[in-house]
């Protein structure tokens, strides 16, 4: 049985109203429910908030006219199919309600029901049709954007490649080529030399090559592994024999300090060895003249050493052997930092490379460790050197037994097995990346867009379960991203999680939040929001908001289907704070509302306005006054939000 179509009429002579709905109401081929609008700014709140199926619009709306409201509500986003009404004849009306946003042009008097229903059914499937045309076009867009990123990461990859290929291809046809020549002159005594360079040379391709198919190999989940029991300090001292010669190449001093009992582990070896060799074949190649160390330690596991998102509960029977290799050299910066384990990135990225390299040693180090059970991290500070602390599990067989617990394991997939869709909007795709660093080890689909104004669109066409949106103090567009999401009736069944940063994003803080509306309010979302954060009736509700007009609103809105409790609240009220982040006092109340560590707290929900004229200048002062109280190194919020996240996706 199909919904009767919801019609708006929005005309402030009653006559012309019933006029119409007379009309309607002689349509056999539907049924219809007609509402009737009188004001100009009723009707943009009811076409931004309740959107109706279609709207018949008069051109007379007391001292303004239906061509301010058509242009108005069509800047905010409104795509209701609108259909003009007007006494006038003159053409010029038409071409302005058209190039402002009508659907269609009716004259009062002279249509009937039938051009009337014709009308109405035109402009919803027109309208219908357009939407489905725009959901396409910004998946085509999303396609677009991952297919530009594939060429451009496969050109910079082959551009790369090139050079890596050609240099040890050279030297093996030069060497060759004199080979050849001492050997027609007679002249053999270089020739073991030559020979050995030919073989050095070779070595350098098969280990690129070698490379490129691990990587294969594990993005395709081909990997195999072969765990065996080995001692670990024979192990240790093959990779620094091997190792030693290439860190001194460069004028650098070697410190090998194991602890005294390393026992014996069981992994791969062979893995194990490709790893400890890239770290430290990477520390003797960034560093000159300088310090390059290995630290071995064996001690009682814990979750967290082999997981960022898990907690401190000891593993029974496992030990985890740390090996930290440190070095003195070039450092890095936050920014190299970022895309250090993603593959074919370097920190060398520049034209004139000083350093080789495919820039997949690391991605591959942190991929083959984690195939293990155990973890790579990182540490580093420009002109002061990096630390790499390589975690691994004594017994590699019995890490089923903590990777078990991890959230991949946990989120249920789609009907068709897709991944959760996490979708990250911020003003840069820096933090976005960081985050998808940190769940490197969770089968998400971490999708990152930059474009604040495309945002909206990309979502609605992905239907994430998760949002992760940035308030930047700088940007009050974010303000109204935020709004603009919360606003889409698709991403309302999503969960949000909202963090605030500084104007360069380098101290930020996490935002106590449990929901999220858009301002104006919309009465169902609103009343469906406070049954789920306060479900039953029998319990009084107390309302708090820093904005008197806010919290009358809401008050209206929910008064006829929950109980409220009187101000003060009481023992017995459960408490919704609605925090207008676009009105004074939005700082403290966010403060204010959260719990202290082991108590409970009241259900806060935050409230962002969709238009950018409604962010008031003090926005940017007072959220900068709450990032400058509580905010805290962006390295750290990255950890943070992540936690988050995982908590979210995997709560019941």
């Amino acid at each position: 049985m199909h919904e009767p179509v919801d019609v708006l009429i929005v005309d402030d002579d009653e006559d012309d109203f019933v006029l119409a709905q007379d009309l309607i109401a002689d349509i056999t081929a539907s049924e219809y429910r007609v509402r009737w609008i009188q004001s100009y700014q009723d009707a943009v709140h009811a076409l931004l908030t309740a959107a109706p199926d279609v709207c018949l619009l008069d051109y007379r709306l007391e001292a303004r006219t239906g061509i301010d409201l058509l242009r108005e509500v069509r800047g905010l986003g409104c795509d209701v199919p609108i259909i003009f009404l007007t006494g006038q004849t003159e053409r010029e009306l038409d071409v302005e309600a058209m190039h402002a946003g009508a659907d269609d042009f009716l004259i009062k008097g002279s249509f009937t029901t039938r051009e009337l229903e014709r009308a109405i059914r035109y402009a919803i499937e027109r309208a219908a049709t357009g939407a489905a045309q725009r959901r396409l076009t910004e998946e085509l867009r999303l396609m677009q954007v991952q297919a530009q990123r594939s060429s451009q990461a496969k050109s910079t990859f082959l551009a790369n490649m090139s050079h890596e290929f050609r240099t040890p291809l050279n030297a093996i046809l030069g060497y060759s080529d004199m080979l050849i020549d001492q050997a027609r002159a007679g002249e053999f005594e270089q020739i073991e030399d030559d020979l050995n360079r030919i073989r050095a040379a070779g070595n350098h391709l098969l280990a690129l090559v070698t490379d490129i198919l691990d990587l294969s190999r594990i993005e395709a989940g081909r990997l195999s592994l072969a765990p065996e029991s080995y001692t670990l300090g024979e192990l240790l001292r093959e990779v620094v024999d091997a190792v030693a010669p290439l860190i001194h190449r460069n004028g650098n001093r070697f410190v090998y300090a194991p602890a005294d009992e390393l026992g014996e582990m069981v992994a791969d070896a062979t893995r194990a060895r490709q790893i400890l060799f890239n770290l430290l074949s990477n520390a003797g190649k960034f560093t000159r003249k300088g310090l390059v160390s290995l630290a071995v330690t064996r001690r009682p596991a814990r979750l967290s050493d082999f997981n960022h998102h898990a907690g401190d509960q000891a593993i029974e029977g496992v030990d985890c052997v740390d090996f930290v290799v440190a070095d003195s050299g070039i450092g890095m910066t936050p920014k190299q930092m970022e895309r250090l384990f993603e593959p074919f990135s370097q920190v060398d990225d520049t034209g004139g490379r000083r350093f080789g390299g495919s820039g997949l040693g690391l991605a591959i180090s942190r991929r083959l460790a984690r195939a293990m059970g155990g973890e790579l991290r990182a540490r580093s500070e420009m002109g002061r050197g990096s630390s790499f602390r390589l975690s691994l599990p004594s017994d590699s067989t019995a890490a089923a037994r903590w990777r078990g617990l991890t959230p991949e394991r946990q989120f249920a997939t789609g009907e068709r097995g897709q991944l959760p869709i996490v979708f990250v909007l911020g003003p840069s795709d820096a933090f976005g990346r960081q985050l998808r660093d940190q769940l490197a080890e969770v089968q998400l689909d971490i999708v990152v867009e930059a474009d604040l104004r495309r945002g909206v669109k990309l979502a609605r066409a992905l239907g994430p379960s998760l949002l992760v949106v940035e308030l930047n103090v700088g940007s009050p567009a974010t303000l109204v991203a935020l709004g603009q999401l919360a606003r889409e009736p698709s991403l309302q069944e999503a969960d949000v999680l909202v963090y605030l940063v500084d104007e360069p994003a380098q101290f930020g803080c996490l935002l106590h939040c449990d929901g999220v509306v858009s301002a104006p309010l919309q009465a169902l979302q609103l009343q469906r929001l406070v049954e789920r954060l306060s479900p039953g009736t029998s319990q009084p509700l107390h309302l708090w908001s820093n904005s008197a007009g806010l919290l009358q609103e809401a008050t209206e809105m929910i008064r006829h289907t929950r109980r409220l409790a009187a101000a003060g609240g009481g023992l017995d009220a459960s408490e919704l704070h609605l925090v207008h982040l676009a009105a004074p006092g939005a700082s403290w109340g966010l403060t204010a509302a959260r719990p202290d560590a082991g108590t409970g707290g009241p259900a806060v929900v935050l409230v962002a306005p969709d238009d950018p004229r409604a962010v008031p200048p003090s926005f940017a002062a007072e959220m900068r006054a709450l990032v400058e109280q509580t905010g805290i190194p962006r390295q750290e919020l990255a950890r943070e939000v992540s936690s988050a996240l995982v908590s979210r996706m995997t709560r019941e």
